[in-house]
């Protein structure tokens, strides 16, 4: 086994525990990076270094404001909003909605209703994408059911890849009820409307004084869920900031936000054993997550979706069941307005399986979903050479705990007939035996809950 699969084998597992420990879908925040890769939509430079190509001072002005303003992009952004108004109410005059020509409308809305409209011609569907590896990865991307995603991202990818899934653009997060499932958060806004983008500095100063309370509206997401980072750089101004929230609400005492993971993009193999953790500050005080290295997505996305019992659900369905619920709680009950059967609620609290029974919801008990690794696989999963070093492991619970794994269907374990035969089965491993396994085969203390 080579350095690369050594080390994704480690990072599939540490995605898995995490999962497991939270028992529930992840957080994705994603960045320009990710629209990028797959539909080749521009980053925050290239977008800008195009907008002026499209005024008369051209492609060069670009490069002259960027050494004015000392590479601050924002700077530039800023400068290239008063050159497109400039402009507009000159002889670009026709490129633009006649109401934007208004005191009432900033100045800023010409070159951003440029900035969104070349977003969106430049969009394309993902049928259209004809490289195979990168479709295979999108739809992994898809599967993995995310409890809801938080992007800075203007264009509107995301909503192709998942689909069913609510786009909340701008301020409307601050009035939006985040006790939901499904949803894709454009925290600066996106193209489907120009203005509610976030690109000059007034914008940014306007962002910045409202960040906290978008903050505390999502920190509960941040808190509950584990979170993944996509497409965004080590330094990204964007991500420190929103770390910093949740840094002081959940950091350890030696500086780690224990549940946040970066996805770090490297162009070539592993060679040697890449940091674990990447660091950052912000205001002075220094704080850690966790990292992952890669140069393919695919098995990173497929390690997240391992847990999802949402393969086939409607987000929309589950939104609006979540919707209905919280007005139930909060407005009906209280306010009389429905009747209130107790010993229905006394069933729904006393036992598990009632309120999915309830909703028309049947639980699955397919063993090919819940069990679904041979011991070959689970082998590999752990890193082991064979299946006779995790026959080896099995029996070593066996001595220590008393318990055998193989000799009944369990959480771990289960036997599926393959024939008529007494002797015709094959037995089947669950994602929870790669976690106890793994701790076994490291060292560590471990419980066996049958």
């Amino acid at each position: 086994m080579d350095l690369e699969e050594s080390y994704q084998l480690k990072a599939d597992a540490a995605i898995r525990d995490l999962l497991l420990d939270f028992e529930c879908q992840p957080i994705l925040f994603i960045g320009s990076g990710i629209p990028l890769r797959y539909i080749g939509t521009p980053n925050w430079s290239d977008l800008l270094k195009t907008m002026f190509g499209k005024l008369p001072a051209g492609e060069d002005a670009y490069e002259y404001n960027r050494q004015k303003f000392d590479d601050d992009m924002v700077e530039v952004g800023t400068a290239l909003a008063e050159m497109t108004f400039e402009w507009a109410w000159k002889e670009g005059r026709s490129q633009f909605p006649p109401e934007y020509f208004s005191s009432k409308v900033g100045k800023d809305a010409f070159l951003k209703h440029l900035v969104c409209e070349h977003i969106s011609s430049v969009t394309p569907q993902i049928s259209e994408i004809t490289d195979d590896r990168l479709f295979n990865e999108i739809a992994a991307f898809a599967d993995i059911k995310p409890h809801a995603i938080i992007t800075t991202n203007y264009d509107m990818f995301l909503e192709q890849v998942f689909d069913g899934y609510e786009p909340i653009s701008g301020q409307t997060i601050l009035r939006y009820n985040t006790n939901s499932f499904g949803e894709i958060f454009h925290i600066h806004g996106d193209v489907s409307n120009p203005l509610s983008i976030v690109l000059t500095k007034a914008d940014y100063e306007e962002w910045t004084e409202k960040k906290k309370y978008v903050s505390a509206k999502l920190l509960t997401y941040f808190a509950e869920h584990p979170v993944f980072i996509l497409g965004y750089g080590l330094g990204d101004a964007n991500v420190k900031s929103i770390l910093r929230d949740i840094g002081e609400l959940v950091v350890d005492e030696d500086g780690l936000i224990s549940n946040v993971y970066q996805v770090i993009w490297r162009p070539d193999p592993i060679e040697k054993h890449p940091p674990d953790q990447a660091v950052f500050a912000v205001d002075g005080k220094e704080y850690r997550i966790h990292a992952i290295h890669t140069n393919e997505f695919k098995w990173i996305f497929e390690a997240l979706k391992s847990q999802s019992a949402l393969t086939s659900i409607n987000p929309k369905l589950v939104r609006a069941l979540a919707a209905r619920t919280m007005k139930l709680i909060r407005h009906d009950i209280p306010s009389g307005a429905v009747e209130v059967n107790y010993d229905t609620l006394e069933k729904v609290a006393e036992e598990k399986d009632y309120l999915p029974t309830l909703l028309g919801i049947t639980a699955v008990n397919n063993p090919n979903q819940s069990h679904p690794l041979t011991i070959s696989q689970l082998a590999h999963r752990l890193g082991l050479p064979n299946w006779h070093a995790v026959q080896k492991l099995i029996h070593r619970i066996k001595v220590e705990v008393g318990v055998d794994l193989r000799s009944s269907d369990n959480r771990y374990h289960c036997r599926i007939k393959t024939g008529t035969k007494a002797s015709s089965m094959a037995r089947k491993w669950s994602h929870e035996a790669v976690s106890l396994l793994k701790k076994v085969n490291d060292g560590e203390i471990y419980e066996v809950a049958i």
